[in-house]
């Protein structure tokens, strides 16, 4: 048996979407429900799970990702991880999965329905950027 030297990420980036879809329904959120602030947070963790399931599991043959899709996942991991790094949460495997989900989304090109909210996203997106750097 040959063991294979690719990285997980680049599994998940040669992975097809359907198998991606369901592994992401799979993991489960490594919350506890404890009280009530951790039920919400993973009630929202699993919306967002069928959410981005919904989205991702058709796109088999397809090259490229909505530009706003690609913010609004780029922006909901970075909360989540403020949240998983508030909460002292040690189970990240989801969190971890999504990043990972991420790198494959970079691997695509990016597109969109309207010329101007090509701008708009990336207008909005230099200053998520920004305010990171200036925060470090």
């Amino acid at each position: 048996m040959e063991i294979s030297k690719d990285s997980i990420s680049d599994s998940l980036v040669s992975a097809d979407w359907d198998t991606i879809a369901h592994a992401l329904m799979a993991l489960h959120s490594g919350i506890k429900p404890k009280d009530a602030e951790s039920r919400n947070m993973r009630a929202k963790l699993g919306l967002i799970k069928i959410l981005m399931y919904e989205n991702i599991r058709s796109w088999n043959g397809n090259s490229s990702i909505d530009l706003s899709f690609f913010i609004a996942t780029y922006k909901t991991i970075k909360s989540l991880e403020s949240e998983f790094e508030k909460k002292e949460i040690r189970n990240k495997e989801l969190l971890i999965f999504l990043k990972l989900l991420l790198y494959k989304f970079e691997k695509l090109k990016l597109k969109a329905k309207k010329p101007l909210e090509v701008q708009a996203e990336f207008g909005k997106m230099k200053m998520v950027i920004e305010d990171e750097f200036t925060s470090l």
